[in-house]
């Protein structure tokens, strides 16, 4: 069974106004609806299927003097032993750790953004009263005209608004929409991916000379997701939670040898796309998990997903069952049957 609970949406909130600000523990600016939906009780009797599990033998850190070691031993599918290692920029590694999601942070940059817009306009021809009441901001204008009063609310909440995209720039967030259309934020994975490929390109070089002596993608691709699937799964109690610490970019997880089911898939997006840059990749979001998905020709008898009038293969990195190329989780497939996803075309 391939699981990562998360859940990057915004729960139990309000839908979000100008003069509110952040409401409750979650980021919930354009919440459209709520949906509540009855279950009936239903008793079901399942019979466990069970898959291959992936196998780390053994990890092991070594620092060296301006760089740091990172060595593997793992079983694949076929009960085969591999062992790979190679060195990554120390430096790199202190540096690329992901940023939690604060609200009062979030509300402290608006705060400050909304003060000095509010400097620029002359007291005399409007009083400004910006109130922070817990994780809210309270606009209040006054001025001889309606017309003067709509046009400073507009200018203030126009500078609270691009306050919220530069804390999502400077933190790695990004805005997103699940399968239902319900709106909140998640790590920006198209950027981690974007500035991990160059980095990770020796590495991606090495991995793929060691898959096969000649050229096979296929061969690159199943190392790879066998090496992935047997690193450690992250499941920390963050996960659940809508604020993004249990994201781990791709150094931070090789460094940590952990990481859940995004992080696994931004590490493995950012490998192919150092080697391929051109490859159509896409990241699929299902309820409390990702997986990744590549234009490739089906073989035959193969099947494959369609996207926008693109043939892709799936991949599962997240372990420690272990799928090859094109082979996912029973849970999966009912939810992309189902329609029960939404993706990103990573660039």
């Amino acid at each position: 069974m391939v699981s990562c609970t998360k859940n990057y949406l915004a729960k139990n909130a309000r839908p979000g106004k100008h003069n509110g600000g952040l409401t409750g523990r979650y980021l919930a600016r354009y919440i459209k609806s709520v949906v509540t939906i009855l279950f009936p009780l239903t008793i079901v009797v399942m019979t466990p299927i069970h898959f291959a599990h992936s196998e780390q033998i053994s990890f092991n850190k070594t620092p060296l003097e301006n760089d740091v070691q990172l060595s593997y031993k793992w079983r694949d599918h076929a009960n085969e032993k591999h062992q790979f290692s190679f060195t990554l920029p120390l430096e790199q590694v202190k540096n690329r750790h992901h940023k939690r999601f604060v609200p009062e942070q979030v509300t402290r940059y608006q705060q400050i953004a909304m003060l000095k817009e509010r400097n620029k306009i002359d007291a005399k021809d409007a009083r400004i009263e910006i109130k922070r009441i817990g994780e809210s901001l309270q606009l209040s204008v006054r001025s001889r005209s309606e017309e003067q009063v709509k046009k400073y609310q507009k200018q203030l909440l126009q500078a609270k608004d691009d306050a919220f995209e530069q804390y999502l720039k400077d933190h790695y967030y990004t805005q997103f929409s699940n399968y239902l259309g319900q709106e909140g934020i998640k790590p920006d994975h198209l950027r981690y991916i974007k500035e991990n490929q160059t980095l990770l390109k020796p590495f991606a070089e090495a991995m793929y000379a060691e898959a096969s002596e000649s050229p096979d993608m296929r061969a690159f691709l199943n190392l790879l997701l066998g090496w992935l699937q047997s690193i450690p799964y992250d499941d920390l109690e963050s996960r659940v939670s809508s604020n993004g610490a249990g994201f781990s970019p791709p150094f931070t997880l090789l460094s940590n040898n952990q990481g859940d089911c995004d992080s696994k898939s931004v590490l493995m997006a950012s490998v192919i796309r150092a080697l391929f840059p051109d490859i159509e990749l896409v990241m699929l979001y299902l309820p409390n998990h990702a997986l990744l998905g590549i234009a490739m020709s089906p073989q035959k008898d193969e099947a494959s997903m369609l996207i926008n009038g693109e043939e892709y293969l799936l991949m599962e990195p997240t372990g420690p069952a272990l799928f090859s190329l094109n082979e996912v989780a029973p849970s999966s497939q009912r939810f992309l049957d189902t329609r029960m996803y939404s993706y990103e075309v990573i660039p």
